[in-house]
């Protein structure tokens, strides 16, 4: 059951680099920063990687910069990020729903929310909302094509993520990727939202 801690750790487990782990930070990095930094993200801010893993993402926001922290559910990912990046990253095992960490000025979401359970959607963009500060940022890469597979991650249309969001959310950007990594390529699209 992907709500249990217990799952994603077995996955750690069992395949030592899960499939979803590309062995570093998603092209898509420096796409969707190039999108938010003109849209209000701050250089320099605070932001969190909920769904972490490794710490890819996160170690390469803070090398350009940023104040991470980065979050994951299976202590088995936080233990793989800080044996790769170290302390760089302020690194915790949380609940995304539940933590009590924060707020930040943006998030950096690269594929945690469609890992989800679909019918988890709606309180997951509350989570978002409840961990940004106002006019905070919401960046996400996320999945319209998953070749068939029933999840997770979970593919959702654009129209359902723009509606999704906008319960919370003013959203600035979203279209498809033109970065992504080439097992990714044509299958993701980028959002930028604000937190109303």
């Amino acid at each position: 059951m992907t709500t249990h801690p217990d799952y994603w750790n077995r996955i750690y487990e069992d395949e030592g680099r899960p499939g979803w782990d590309m062995d570093g930070a998603t092209p898509l990095v420096g796409e969707l920063l190039e999108l938010a930094l003109p849209l209000g993200l701050k250089p320099g801010g605070d932001l969190v990687v909920p769904g972490c893993g490794y710490g890819h993402d996160a170690a390469e926001l803070e090398a350009r910069g940023f104040t991470v922290s980065g979050l994951d559910f299976a202590p088995l990912a936080i233990q793989g990020a800080l044996h790769r990046y170290g302390n760089r990253v302020a690194w915790s095992q949380a609940d995304w729903f539940t933590t009590k960490l924060g707020p930040w000025n943006a998030l950096f979401d690269h594929t945690c929310f469609v890992a989800m359970d679909p019918l988890r959607r709606p309180a997951y963009v509350e989570a978002c909302a409840s961990h940004l500060r106002s006019g905070g940022l919401w960046m996400a890469a996320l999945f319209h094509d998953v070749k068939g597979q029933s999840g997770p991650p979970h593919a959702l249309a654009m129209l359902e993520m723009r509606q999704l969001a906008e319960a919370r959310f003013e959203v600035l950007h979203l279209a498809d990727a033109t970065q992504s990594h080439p097992r990714r390529a044509g299958r993701e699209f980028l959002m930028v939202a604000k937190k109303r």
